[in-house]
């Protein structure tokens, strides 16, 4: 069964010459047999950063991670920043700085209107 891919999907896999890539879809043909795919990892360092075309059936299309995720977030601005993406970078520290205040916040504790602060004491307001 023949995997099909859309552009902006991250896949894995091997190219002929039995490199390891990790990279995303920039165009697909029009059987779908070969991908031209964005390395941007992979264990030929010189690969990195160039676009080559790949058979489908080489490549495993990778789950799409959420971006609620702190360490997902880390390496998709280090991506925007590596291929200076100005836009998606701001996008993603927005996000992150978001997400930052989501877990920082705190509930406040009140007993009878009054606010418990961390030691324990209370505070009328």
């Amino acid at each position: 069964m023949m995997m099909t891919f859309d552009i902006g999907d991250w896949v894995q896999g091997k190219t002929v010459e039995g490199e390891f890539v990790h990279g995303y879809i920039e165009t697909v043909g029009t059987q779908q047999e070969i991908v031209r795919v964005r390395i941007v990892q992979s264990d030929n360092k010189r690969a990195v950063g160039r676009s080559i075309a790949l058979r489908g059936s080489w490549l495993k299309q990778l789950p799409v991670n959420p971006l609620g995720d702190k360490k997902n977030l880390e390496s998709l601005i280090d991506l925007a920043l590596s291929t200076s993406d100005e836009a998606w970078f701001n996008e993603l520290t927005d996000r992150m700085n978001t997400l930052k205040n989501e877990k920082g916040k705190t509930k406040e504790v009140r007993i009878n209107g009054s606010l418990i602060n961390r030691l324990g004491s209370y505070e009328n307001k």
